[in-house]
């Protein structure tokens, strides 16, 4: 009976947990149905403002709005507006030395009554001839020294005590967020300006990296000439670990390329291959007495190894010659790709 109550109410409080969160999860959505309706001519005045700045921007607030602003200059930054958070407390104390003409305040406090945001938004206009971007609840002290007053609607916080910092939080951080993105996007910034900001991303490798930083070259290339003989083919794939070796012309031309798999089944069908030459392996290995040209299995240095990686696909295969001209430069295999976080 014991276990039975006890399961009954874990059952019972769980029920009120998920009941619970789904409520403040539905307060969180109907704030965010107020915060649309606070978005007017004023935010496109802070894009444009933020689209034209010749600095930085600075960006404060103190406590949890102050985490807020650690994640909006970070957001910033990362969308092609340089920005810097500057804690109100030590810029009233030394670190005002980071404002420059030219930059711009966003000053972020939910009720904007904090003594020292709005000392550090006062000091800030008598430095700088820059806009000061308030982001508070409508009729705040600190938006009384704003050159653009943004809000976010004056709603109770989700805990049951009114107490702690979330739905304003919630809301601060999401016009920090959309304000940045329409900055960018008014700026006309492409992937490509994006991924500088991110070249070690996933999107930075895809838009930044070429084949030629991946590729396998110089003593590491498996490469013969099209003379040498089998054993030495045999000795070059195997030395060199990758499974197969690319054969020149004596002019240093890409002639074609022998793979382990190639020699295995030569040998499968009791080909005479060691008395082969290299040439011959190759000739033998297609069935025929014309030599093909590679003509899918190749790229150049410069070209994006995600643009690589999409040819291999396409064409079934796992590895491309890069080539110099008509000269073999390099190899790069489909799991130096992956490897890369392609």
């Amino acid at each position: 009976m014991e276990h039975c109550a006890s399961f009954t109410t874990a059952t019972w409080i769980s029920s009120v947990m998920i009941g619970k969160a789904r409520s403040m999860l539905a307060s969180y959505n109907a704030a965010m149905t107020e915060l649309q309706s606070l978005i007017d001519e004023t935010f496109e005045e802070a894009v444009t403002a933020l689209a034209n700045l010749e600095s930085v921007l600075i960006i404060t607030g103190l406590g949890k709005s102050g985490l807020v602003g650690q994640k909006a200059a970070a957001t910033f930054s990362s969308t092609g507006t340089p920005s810097a958070f500057v804690h109100p407390v030590e810029a009233l104390h030394g670190d005002l030395g980071i404002v420059q003409q030219g930059s711009a305040m966003l000053a972020i406090s939910k009720g904007g009554g904090n003594e020292e945001t709005i000392e550090f938004a006062r000091q800030y206009r008598s430095v700088v001839n820059g806009p000061v971007i308030t982001l508070t609840e409508p009729g705040s002290r600190l938006e009384g020294l704003a050159d653009i007053a943004l809000h976010i609607p004056p709603l109770p916080e989700i805990d049951e005590w009114d107490l702690a910092p979330t739905t304003s939080t919630m809301t601060s951080m999401a016009v920090c967020d959309v304000l940045a993105i329409c900055t960018q996007q008014s700026k006309d910034l492409t992937a490509d300006d994006f991924a500088q900001f991110h070249p070690s991303g996933t999107l930075g490798k895809r838009l930044l990296l070429n084949v030629g930083d991946l590729m396998i070259a110089g003593p590491d290339l498996p490469i013969q000439t099209l003379n040498v003989s089998f054993a030495d083919l045999v000795y070059e794939i195997s030395s060199k670990g990758m499974g197969m070796v690319l054969i020149t012309e004596n002019n240093g031309e890409l002639f074609g390329v022998l793979t382990d798999g190639d020699i295995r089944r030569l040998m499968a069908r009791n080909e005479p291959v060691t008395t082969m030459t290299a040439a011959e392996c190759f000739q033998a290995s297609r069935r025929g007495d014309d030599l093909p040209k590679v003509d899918r299995g190749w790229t150049t240095a410069d070209t994006k190894a995600i643009d690589c990686l999409t040819q291999m696909q396409v064409h079934q295969i796992t590895s491309l010659v890069i080539l110099e001209g008509q000269t073999p430069v390099g190899l790069v295999r489909m799991q130096d790709l992956v490897a890369a976080g392609l």
